[in-house]
């Protein structure tokens, strides 16, 4: 049988170790967490893909209204389509 206390491996005051979790700093990414579950994902891709075409029809529509409404012709200014070949914006 073993004699003694076993050894304690050598632990930071509660305090240091908040403070050297919190000098990190903010961490990059998403703070949500993807569920494992396949049916809970399609669900969520489902409403997500409702929603965007929502907002568009509505905005549709609001921009034909106001064309209607106004005298002269409606132009409306789209944003500029994001580069897919990952070049850096400014850069000559």
């Amino acid at each position: 049988m073993a004699q003694g206390r076993p050894k304690a491996a050598a632990k930071r005051p509660k305090a240091a170790a908040a403070a050297a979790r919190g000098a990190r700093g903010p961490r990059k990414g998403g703070r949500s967490i993807a569920p494992k579950k396949l049916r809970v994902v399609q669900q969520q891709r489902l409403k997500k893909r409702l929603e965007v075409g929502i907002r568009m029809r509505i905005e549709r529509e609001a921009a034909q209204r106001a064309q209607v409404a106004l005298p002269k012709k409606l132009s409306l200014v789209k944003a500029p389509a994001p580069a897919k070949d990952g070049a850096k914006k400014g850069r000559g």
